[in-house]
């Protein structure tokens, strides 16, 4: 099934802007990395997250080495699941039709 894309950017029916305040409008909407105040991690929480040796007891007095392992497991968990074979079947059989 197509869908058609009303992106007006992307269809082509885009009126360009005029004067001034494009340019304006444009400058304020680039994208710039701002350091969050207070957030800053341990370097060893840092180490572990790059998969680098680190000692256990240091990692757990850094602090949030607890939500970290949470979401290393959580991660881990996910990247096994699978989709039922059913769903799989139906997902490909959808592309063979399209295509």
């Amino acid at each position: 099934m197509m869908h058609d894309n009303l992106d007006p950017h992307v269809s082509g029916h885009v009126e360009p802007a005029k004067g001034e305040r494009a340019e304006i409008r444009d400058e304020s909407v680039t994208d710039r990395e701002v350091p969050v105040a207070g957030a800053s991690m341990p370097a060893i929480i840092h180490a572990w997250l790059d998969g680098e040796p680190v000692n256990e007891p240091a990692l757990q007095a850094a602090g949030s080495y607890p939500l970290w392992r949470r979401v290393q497991t959580e991660t881990v968990d996910r990247r096994r699941m699978q989709a039922p074979a059913t769903i799989r079947g139906a997902i490909m059989e959808a592309i063979r039709k399209e295509g």
